[in-house]
This record gives C-alpha cells, structure tokens and sequence, in this order.
C-alpha cells in the first residue's frame, strides 16, 4: 500500500453517539407531555386535613398494659418436636402453654387475673366520671381505652383483653406498642 491509497481512504464519522442523543431526546420529550397529561387528568382525592394550623387537642384515654408475669413452658402434642410441621395443615404443631401468668395495669392499678381486670374495667365504665365530650356527635360518651401489650405476651392474651375491654362498655379500642423492657 502507498500512502495515496491512505489518502484517498474515506473517512466516516460515527453516528453512533448522535443516535443516543438523539433517542435520549425523545424519551426525554416523551415523558414531559406524560407529565403534562397527568396533570390535566381529573382526581377526586381527599382533602389534606394535616397542614392546619390549628392544633390537635390529646384525647383522653384509659391506658390498659398488658404484662407476662411467667413465660411459661410450651407443651406440643406427644412426640412432637418444637418447630415440626404437620403434614396435615403444612403449619407447626400447636402447643399449649402451661404456667403462663399476665398481669394487668388498668390506669396505675396493678391486678393478677382477668376476672380482677375485669371487674374493674366495669367500675370504670360505669363511672360518670369516665365520660367526655363527644365532638362528633355532641353530648358525651365514654372514654377509649389504648391496650399496650409488652415483650412476651401472646395474642391470646391481647384477644382476651380486647374482649374485657368491649365486655364493660368501651367502644373505642386503640392498640398500643407496649415499648419497652418487660416490666
């Protein structure tokens, strides 16, 4: 080869870093007019009630904390092993508990059964002094009540607390992280 072969070479540019531009361009073009359709598109969506400036007032409520006095032990049916599996119901073996105790704090008072618990969620119900002004309504109502239940307690024992709770009146049952460490 002679250099006028070189010479007379043709030279091309690439188009290759033009052709990105060029589809980033339309993909770029294509999502602004998205944009611009969504925001003419009609919404009904519900009113922000969060950025008032007026401030919301704490609503009273009786504290109920659940506590485990004895984790107790788990037993599961004989031959079963803890965390065996049932060919049945594909789900682990159901166990019962034995020497479970809870404790309850219903406001600053510590009782050791549920009929206790009980008893007393009833008197404080039936307390005139337990109710507050009902703002949706007018009038007045009967406190809500905030279950908290703390590390080791079992759904059971929640349930059965949920249950007191609506037995003696209360209507409004809030849950509660009982946060913390066991008491």
């Amino acid at each position: 080869m002679s250099l006028l072969d070189d010479a007379q070479e043709e030279v091309k540019p690439d188009m290759t870093p033009m052709i990105d531009v060029v589809f980033l361009m339309i993909i770029f073009f294509i999502c602004i007019d998205f944009k611009v359709l969504e925001s003419k598109l009609p919404a009904y969506l519900p009113k922000d009630r969060g950025s008032h400036g007026s401030l919301l007032q704490p609503q009273e409520q009786l504290a109920v904390k659940v506590f485990v006095e004895s984790e107790g032990t788990k037993n599961y049916p004989d031959g079963v092993s803890p965390g065996a599996i049932s060919d049945d119901t594909k789900r682990p073996f159901r166990f019962v508990l034995s020497g479970h105790r809870v404790r309850w704090e219903i406001g600053p008072k510590p009782f050791s059964s549920l009929e206790q618990a009980k008893a007393e969620l009833a008197r404080v119900a039936a307390d005139p002094g337990s109710q507050i002004p009902d703002k949706a309504k007018g009038g007045r109502k009967l406190l809500g009540c905030v279950i908290e239940a703390y590390a080791g307690t079992y759904y059971e024992d929640v349930v059965k607390t949920a249950d007191a709770c609506k037995e003696a009146g209360f209507t409004e049952i809030h849950f509660g992280s009982g946060g913390g460490p066991k008491k």
